[in-house]
């Protein structure tokens, strides 16, 4: 997981916040003056849609107005000639001056008379297309008699010039005629482009009261297209008016492509009028649609919507500038802000700091006007007091368990009283000087702190502490034969049974008549061989000396004597000890048995015992078959010592006692080590020693230091039964030894040596014969 500090946090947060808050008014700005936008665009569409409708409604009223008047008009009636002045004229130009955006007023009768004034500033083209004069303001095109005649009058109504034109023209077999002449009413066509001005435009029809005769007025888009440009409100608008083929009539622009009838289809069906966003290639538009009142037209207006949307968006440029320089702004203050609150943080982290290391005392309250902080503070100050006062009656009470536990290990022998209080002498005493020392064996050891002294103080109390498991007839073993008893009593009881029968053979040969000389004699050998061969037994069994194969052999020889047992060995039995015996070997008495023996009851079989864990806790001392084997030649032929393989291991055995015991207190963190320092000073630095069989490498200068007190004491103990105890030099010599050995460590030695640990300690805890005179130099 991604870990920060919570100053960058608060800094993240502020900043997320200010950026967030930035974000959603900006968002908001955007939305709403796009909303603002829109609305105000649909309410300018709609103002437009209904000028421009308005405008083609009143265009339509006055032309249908100017129709409804002449239909009846008797002027129109009268015969068309090929004069100008038909007596019309007049009121057609009149029609024409007031009425802007008519083209052309004509009037037809049934014998292909046509008549019809057209206005020259409609288009500039008409002057090259009828090639008038450069004065001319009205355009006369009659056909009468079959012939056509084009006239030209100036602004006074005046004829500049004419000329006569082939005749291809026939009212009569035009559609306004034809369509005027079947309509009741006023006909209105579909736009068309007129042919003269090749522009589009619509013509308006009556038939006249003079059945024949069709009154008809050309409406171009001229003036349409003059007012959509005037309707324009933005400049890359576009309003337009189209037919239902797509094909655009009139415009705002010079833009004459068709409209997509399918968008325009949906956008009728759906959008009801309403102002629709559509996107058509990289760019997007805001457009609508309006069908025009009794015409097949219709009306579209197109807006470019980032052009729309311009002014909202600078101001949205200019707004995100002033978060921007706010957020400049801020930030010192964010940052003078965050200080405030991190700084007495940061110095809690340091006071909680000191209660992590376990420096107590040196908690203080913090300097902050933060009333939160203040209390937080006052927690850690009363907190601190509170574990050191819990601390040091749980120390108290830790150090007597520690010392009753080493207290009961001594006392369980009244042999190895005071090793486990004398140990940790050694053990403190040659720490500190490891750790004040600056030989280059030391310079990267220090156990300084107090969690670490007591620490290792600790772990040399509790080095045998797994000695409260092993049999007190193991560890005061003093001779070979011995366990709850020594049994070398048993055996001379024996010895007595087979003196007894010696001289009850001697007395029966007497009664026999037998040589009494040649008895006694032989009496006297037995007897001899008898008191020679229990001193041997006797002695074999202190175990003071090492049994060579010769005197194992005199032994198995001793053991093969027979006698005579008269009672069952097997009455007067514990329920566990009886178990030890075969019941189907039992023989019937009395029964003649081996002087010494190893029989089945003396084997203890080891049950329960878990190979798996011993191997994964790293336990590699070999582990004997049986728990104890109480053979009597098995005992007495023991090589060295006085204690079986069996009973060695189980001595052993006390250290892994020891480390099992203190893996499974919980020690907190800074006494985690106790378990290591208490449980490999048996170790040497070759991997030889028990119970892990650790080399150098893998053992701290504490373990070694252990290994050196536990040795020491061990060998100027003057409470041990089985052993002298041995002088000071004597000792040193041993360890020398020892070292040669690579049992226990060199540097350590010398330094043992050198600072006079050894003296000190000989001064406090050995008698005054034991301590002689030691030549430092020819041990190091």
């Amino acid at each position: 997981m991604f870990k920060q500090t919570i100053k960058t946090n608060i800094l993240l947060i502020f900043l997320l916040l200010i950026g967030l808050i930035a974000t959603s008014l900006l968002y908001s700005q955007y939305y709403f003056s796009h909303q603002i936008a829109i609305n105000s665009t649909e309410k300018t569409f709609k103002l437009i849609t209904d000028n421009i409708s308005n405008k083609l409604a009143k265009d339509g009223k006055q032309i249908n107005d100017i129709l409804r008047v002449n239909k009846t008009n008797k002027d129109l009636y009268k015969k068309i000639t090929l004069e100008h002045n038909h007596p019309a004229l007049d009121d057609l130009i009149q029609m024409m001056s007031i009425n802007h955006g008519i083209y052309a007023i004509y009037f037809a009768h049934s014998d292909g008379s046509f008549y019809e004034l057209m206005n020259i500033k409609e288009s500039a083209k008409l002057f090259d297309l009828y090639k008038a004069p450069p004065t001319t303001r009205w355009i006369l095109k009659i056909v009468a008699d079959s012939k056509l005649k084009y006239m030209f009058l100036d602004s006074s109504n005046n004829v500049i010039s004419s000329y006569m034109a082939k005749n291809v023209y026939n009212p009569l077999g035009r559609s306004w005629y034809i369509d005027a002449i079947k309509t009741k009413g006023i006909l209105y066509t579909k736009p068309y482009i007129f042919s003269s001005l090749k522009k589009h435009g619509l013509t308006y029809a009556i038939e006249l009261e003079q059945k024949g005769s069709v009154f008809a007025i050309d409406y171009t888009m001229k003036r349409i297209n003059q007012f959509l440009s005037l309707q324009k409100f933005e400049e890359s608008s576009e309003i337009f008016v189209f037919d239902a083929s797509g094909k655009k009539i009139a415009f705002s622009d010079l833009d004459s492509k068709r409209v997509n009838l399918a968008l325009m289809d949906s956008f009728l069906q759906n959008s009801k009028g309403k102002v629709v966003r559509y996107i058509d290639g990289d760019n997007s538009y805001f457009t609508t649609y309006k069908t025009l009142k009794n015409r097949d037209l219709f009306l579209g207006i197109n807006v470019d919507e980032s052009n729309l949307l311009k002014p909202y968006i600078q101001n949205l440029k200019y707004s995100f500038l002033i978060a921007f320089l706010l957020l400049l702004i801020a930030i010192p203050i964010i940052f003078f802000a965050t200080n405030v609150i991190v700084k007495p943080i940061k110095a809690l982290i340091g006071e909680n700091k000191k209660i992590q290391n376990r420096n107590f005392k040196d908690v203080a309250n913090i300097d902050t006007n933060i009333i939160e902080f203040i209390d937080l503070s006052n927690s850690f100050v009363s907190m601190s007091q509170s574990i050191q006062e819990y601390q040091k009656s749980q120390e108290e009470l830790l150090d007597s368990i520690v010392k009753l536990i080493a207290e009961a290990v001594d006392a369980k022998s009244p042999y190895t009283g005071g090793h486990c209080a004398r140990v940790p002498e050694i053990a403190m005493m040659l720490v500190r000087e490891a750790s004040n020392s600056n030989d280059d064996a030391f310079k990267d050891f220090r156990l300084s702190s107090e969690d670490e002294i007591k620490e290792f103080e600790i772990g040399a109390w509790l080095h045998d502490c797994g000695k409260v498991t092993t049999p007190e007839f193991v560890v005061d073993k003093a001779t070979k034969l011995e366990t709850i008893n020594n049994r070398i009593h048993e055996i001379r009881t024996r010895f007595e049974v087979l003196w007894r029968d010696a001289q009850i053979e001697y007395m029966s040969s007497q009664l026999s008549g037998e040589d009494k000389e040649k008895s006694l004699t032989i009496l006297k050998e037995k007897q001899e061989k008898l008191t020679d061969d229990f001193s041997f037994i006797a002695s074999v069994n202190i175990g003071g000396e090492f049994m060579d194969e010769a005197k194992q052999e005199r032994i198995r020889e001793i053991a093969s004597q027979e006698w005579v047992r008269n009672f069952d060995d097997a009455l007067g039995l514990g329920e566990i000890e009886i178990l030890r015996y075969d019941k189907e070997s039992i023989q019937t008495l009395p029964v003649t048995e081996k002087l010494l023996s190893d029989k089945k009851q003396h084997i203890i079989k080891r049950e329960n015992f878990d190979y798996a864990s011993y191997e994964k806790d790293g336990f590699k001392e070999k582990v004997p078959t049986y728990l104890y084997n109480y053979g009597e030649i098995y005992n007495l032929c023991i090589a060295k010592g006085t204690l079986s393989r069996e009973e060695r291991y189980k001595i052993d055995e006390h250290v892994i006692m020891s480390i099992k015991m203190l893996e499974k207190i919980p020690f907190p963190a800074h006494m985690s080590k106790i378990p290591e320092y208490a449980g490999t000073h048996h170790e040497t630095l070759i991997g030889t020693g028990y119970p892990r069989r650790l080399t150098k490498d893998e053992l701290s200068v504490p373990a070694r230091i252990m290994a050196i007190a536990d040795i020491f004491e061990a060998l100027t103990a003057s409470d041990r039964p089985y052993k002298k105890a041995k002088t000071l030099s004597q000792s040193i010599k041993i360890m020398s030894f020892m070292v040669k050995d690579k049992h226990i460590d060199e540097d350590l030695f010398k330094l043992f040596l050198q600072s006079g640990v050894y003296k000190t300690y000989a001064k406090e805890y050995l008698k005054p014969e034991q301590i002689d005179e030691i030549k430092v130099e020819e041990f190091i």
